[in-house]
């Protein structure tokens, strides 16, 4: 998924929301449970499918698991957002 263009809405979402509850968290990470609950009020989006776009975003290099259960912006994570938010 290098290419922005292959972003999805969901997953743009998670990146962003994964962005601001990071930027809260005296850790500077994103509890995934906290993400899940965020998504699944908002959207109707089930918690394994935001579980699995999380894990594909750690695999694809845009997310970092520094602590169990909690995730944060990897710098090409963080560059995607940029690009992204730039170009809309």
């Amino acid at each position: 998924m290098d290419d922005p263009e292959k972003l999805t809405p969901e997953r743009y979402e998670v990146l962003k929301l994964i962005s601001e509850i990071s930027r809260k968290s005296p850790f500077k990470v994103a509890p995934i449970q906290e993400l899940i609950d965020v998504i699944t009020s908002k959207r109707n989006i089930k918690s394994g499918a935001v579980r699995k776009m999380v894990h594909e975003l750690n695999k694809d290099g845009y997310l970092e698991n520094p602590l169990r259960g909690c995730w944060r912006l990897t710098e090409k994570g963080r560059e995607l957002l940029k690009e992204v938010e730039g170009s809309g």
